[in-house]
């Protein structure tokens, strides 16, 4: 819907209720967006349009109509945010419209909670168009394509199934035929130029013909048997039957354990059992966003599973280029795919939605949660490989190829700084190919837990051509070799035997060899902080379900118990000056900075260190904030918004894979000039600082946020991220790393409170921001949403001043999450050195808390200089960086 729909205007007298739209304007609606803008706050609106009402409104049957053909339209309440609600009509219109195709919906019938009836009123529908590639974008579109075929991962491939010859017919069965996603929702959602998706691209084949009978048939948008004929006449075109397998995922909701979740339907399962009874060969496409039971394709006639994740803008094409055989697959899993739910560690600690129980979202006010990190360090690889059992299906770093390869380990020669490993990678098949190369650590027992192996490094081959080697060289430093240690307050290495394995998967390795630490030596001094209240095991003993069927929900409507602050404020004194400087000066005289935040006054301060407005009403362009500018101090503009796969405006722009398929790549350089294309798009709109990356770990696959995410191992998420803020801010626009840290649910996400072991917050859910810190430091970070050990994030100076600042040298500035002050103090946030509380307001809602606690002296004006410092010298670098891509590009041309 564009912004010209959300005019409001009455469809008959003021005193019925009246459509929040203008009937003379046309409805525009997107036929590529398959979950719409609203599913993020409603599950119920996949593929709907959503039409608001003026009042509330009661459920009853109403009607609507398309063309006159009936539509299963219903009533919700839709919660916008804390306090705020509105009656939407969901109008499933998801496959009833083709591009540039016109129709007229009418509505009649609903009314509202006091019975008053709205007049019926026809609207007209308008798909849009179909956009067509521009030779502007060709070359960041080739990148989307690029980036798209290189995190699929193949999973099986008995019998040499694909790629599928030439001549083949193509037999889609599934509903995710025409439900096929493209992106994420939320944060993560892109408003892509166009959109190629899996049908459309294997339509364009001049090799392969589509089966449109089938085709046609998915229109229904259900995973239905077809009847007995139609199978026949696709048996008869080609034995092998492609399965598309579709889920939609993204912020706000966590999934469930369910049957058409993390489970396979009836429907499903009942359309797969079919396929395996009537064709030689099956294949599966699996276009989720997070892991799912895969338990189905160890069964026989199950030949063939292709992990595409969502593609981004041709994904599409990118599948049908590996199914042809165009692209061999290189990607390799970021996750462990476990068959069965109960086997993953954290199941019996996350909160699970499941058979009925109820859902809750970000802004469920009276829900609180603790969510108990019981596992501790044994996330994903690094519990299934420790283990006896074998419960992992597809394990962490698998990903298969259409030809082979041959991993040597030409040198290992440990030397006082690191340990060097060189591994020889050959191609040893038949096509060109990449390979990724994994380096694993076991390391010897100590006085803590230990996983069996964890991984320490990794690189991606060029294109090898069939015979062709490539040597790639491995160092590894000590911090990647240590643990920390509690007691010590410090990562150490153990005195023992420390063995190296090099392989293309965690469960496909070879020894390298070994390195024996005489003594156990301090590698960094790291004292506890944020250390947990209670004691993990007690808190686990509360849990009202060992099976986490309601785990940790409480109604105190509070968060406890709270952890006292134990750091020191800021020692910055107030030294107000006289200067008249404005920032302009400092542009021209950066030393000047620190006379210039001198010179504001406290309102001044306040209102810097607040977002001043927002984008995303219905008559905005989408930005996600803006910084206030105070009259006189010539401060720039600087806007932001969300991102990760593109830049996420109302304004079209190039759409890439989310983070999970893009993490699936394992290629560094890759994930630069991701990075980098959508730095030169937000550029071009107008953006100055994307909210990216987001790669908070894969605790737990119901994670709603898993696909906007990275990865379980906090090394591959870190570095990823890393190279992707180099990319972005090599290309003049800021990046921000989010959210640290541990935001691994989406329920109540808010209200829900981390209870991490000091071992995990430290080895695993801090040092994905470590790692990608060591790589590359972006302008700003963001703090989550959730509470972590009895403090909100937001607030908690041992997280921002402590950890991030302190030790890791953080020299940007810290910003929090939408609307964290929902939960958590604004006045707490800048204490604890918070620069930017978002989104604010344009009034003295947020400003007037700060200025009264600096009167007070609850709030030390100098931390509140210190973090408008930060900022404001941000910006500065921001101009510096700005400055170098333009000239650059200049340059080249």
């Amino acid at each position: 819907m564009d912004k010209e729909n959300s005019r409001p205007s009455p469809v008959c007298g003021d005193d019925l209720p009246r459509l929040m739209l203008d009937p003379a304007r046309p409805l525009i609606y997107n036929v590529d967006d398959t979950d719409g803008i609203y599913f993020m706050i409603n599950r119920r609106l996949s593929g709907c349009a959503a039409l608001f009402f003026s009042r509330p409104m009661s459920k009853n049957a109403g009607w609507a109509t398309l063309d006159g053909k009936p539509l299963p339209a219903f009533m919700e309440t839709m919660h916008l945010d804390v306090g705020t609600s509105a009656s939407c009509l969901g109008v499933p219109l998801r496959g009833k419209l083709r591009y540039g195709q016109h129709a007229v919906l009418s509505i009649g019938g609903w009314t509202d909670q006091e019975g008053r009836c709205m007049a019926p009123v026809d609207i007209e529908v308008y798909a849009e168009e179909q956009a067509q590639p521009e030779a502007a974008f060709a070359a960041h579109e080739a990148l989307a394509l690029q980036a798209a075929e290189d995190g699929i991962v193949l999973l099986k491939n008995e019998g040499g199934l694909l790629p599928l010859p030439e001549g083949t017919t193509l037999n889609f069965f599934g509903k995710g035929l025409h439900e096929f996603r493209t992106c994420a929702v939320g944060a993560g959602k892109t408003n892509q130029r166009y959109t190629i998706g899996l049908l459309q691209a294997a339509c364009r084949e001049t090799h392969y013909t589509v089966n449109q009978a089938l085709a046609d048939f998915y229109a229904c948008g259900e995973d239905r048997v077809p009847d007995q004929a139609m199978l026949a006449q696709a048996r008869a075109q080609s034995d092998t039957a492609i399965m598309v397998l579709t889920r939609a995922a993204g912020e706000n909701q966590d999934i469930t354990s369910d049957p058409g979740e993390f489970e396979l339907s009836a429907d499903e399962r009942g359309l797969i059992d079919t396929l395996r009874d009537t064709f030689a060969h099956v294949a599966v496409v699996l276009n989720v966003g997070h892991p799912i039971s895969l338990a189905f394709t160890r069964e026989k006639g199950v030949d063939a599973v292709l992990y595409s994740g969502f593609g981004g803008m041709l994904g599409g094409q990118a599948i049908v280029n590996v199914l042809t055989g165009r692209v061999n697959p290189s990607g390799k899993l970021p996750d462990t795919w476990a068959d069965h739910y109960a086997d993953i560690p954290s199941a019996a600690n996350f909160y699970d939605a499941r058979q009925g129980k109820p859902r809750f979202g970000a802004d469920d006010s009276d829900v609180w949660l603790d969510t108990v990190y019981e596992e501790n360090i044994f996330v994903g690889y690094r519990y299934f490989e420790s283990t006896a059992k074998e419960l992992a299906h597809y394990p962490f770093g698998f990903g298969l190829s259409y030809t082979t390869f041959a991993l040597t380990v030409q040198d290992f020669r440990p030397t006082e700084e690191n340990v060097v490993i060189t591994v020889s990678v050959t191609n040893t098949g038949r096509v060109a190919g990449r390979e990724v190369v994994q380096i694993y650590l076991h390391k010897p027992e100590g006085a803590r837990a230990n996983a069996r192996l964890e991984l320490v490094h990794f690189a991606k081959t060029k294109l090898l051509a069939p015979g062709e080697s490539e040597t790639l060289a491995f160092r590894v430093a000590p911090r990647r070799m240590s643990g920390y240690d509690e007691a010590l307050g410090a990562f150490v290495m153990e005195k023992g035997c420390y063995t190296f394995y090099a392989g293309n998967s965690v469960a496909q390795l070879t020894c390298c060899g070994e390195v024996n630490n005489p003594a156990r030596r301090v590698v960094r001094h790291a004292p506890v902080r944020m250390k947990a209240v209670c004691p993990i095991h007690a808190m686990q003993s509360a849990q009202d379900s060992p099976c986490g069927a309601c785990s940790g929900v409480k109604q105190e409507r509070r968060l406890s118990p709270l952890r006292p602050v134990c750091f020191p404020t800021s020692s910055r004194k107030p030294r107000r000056t006289e200067a008249r400087l404005t920032f302009a000066d400092v542009r021209q005289h950066p030393e000047q900075l620190t006379a210039f935040v001198d010179s504001l006054s406290v309102e001044q301060l306040a209102r810097i260190s607040v977002c001043f407005s927002h984008g995303w009403g219905m008559e905005g362009r989408g930005e996600a904030g803006r910084l206030a500018r105070p009259e006189g101090l010539e401060l720039p503009a600087f806007v932001v918004a969300d991102g990760n796969s593109g830049v996420n405006l109302n304004d079209k722009n190039i759409g890439l894979p989310s983070g999970t398929t893009l993490c699936a790549s394992f290629d560094r350089a890759l994930m630069e000039q991701v990075g980098r294309v959508i730095g030169e798009e937000a550029r071009r709109l107008g953006i100055d600082m994307i909210l990216a990356t987001a790669f908070n770990l894969h605790r737990n696959p119901l994670n709603g946020r898993n696909a906007e995410y990275f990865s379980e191992d906090p090394l591959l998420a870190g570095v990823m991220a890393g190279c992707y803020c180099r990319g972005l801010e090599g290309a003049g626009v800021g990046g921000c790393y989010k959210h640290v840290m541990a935001n691994n649910a989406e329920t109540s996400r808010k209200r829900n409170q981390s209870v991490i072991p000091q071992q995990a917050l430290r080895e695993l859910y801090f040092a994905a921001f470590e790692y990608a810190l060591e790589e590359y430091e972006p302008l700003s970070v963001m703090t989550s949403y959730n509470a972590v050990n009895g403090r909100f994030t937001s607030a908690d100076p041992e997280l921002i001043q402590g950890l991030l600042m302190e030790e890791l040298h953080f020299q940007g500035f810290v910003m929090t999450d939408w609307s964290s002050y929902d939960t958590a103090d604004v006045v707490e946030m800048a204490a604890a050195g918070v620069s930017w509380i978002t989104p604010g307001s344009s009034d003295d809602t947020f400003t007037a808390p700060l200025v009264q606690a600096v009167r007070s002296g609850k709030l030390s004006e100098g931390q509140l200089r210190d973090n408008v410092q930060r900022l404001l010298d941000a910006l500065l670098k921001l101009e510096q960086r700005k400055g170098a891509a333009v000239h650059a590009e200049v340059s080249v041309s």
